[in-house]
């Protein structure tokens, strides 16, 4: 019985442990410089390209390649 009621409060407080800023996501030049690659490819190359768009945007390195790059609404994501 223990057990279905922790079970049950973890899944209760699943939702909030995902929705919290995980502090990876990278919104300036100065944050692209912390992953690895290179200026130009790597992680770091896609930052940069994220990160410089006209409109403002940031980078999430910990995300699936191809969905790494988000507008910037003012708040973390």
């Amino acid at each position: 019985m223990k057990k279905a009621i922790l079970f049950a409060a973890f899944l209760g407080a699943a939702p909030a442990a995902w929705a919290h800023p995980t502090g990876h996501e990278s919104r300036s030049v100065a944050d692209c410089e912390r992953l690895p690659g290179t200026d130009a490819a790597g992680e770091r190359g896609q930052c940069l390209r994220c990160v410089q768009r006209p409109k403002p945007h940031h980078f999430h390195p910990d995300m699936v390649k191809g969905d790494r790059c988000h507008p910037d609404n003012g708040r973390a994501q």
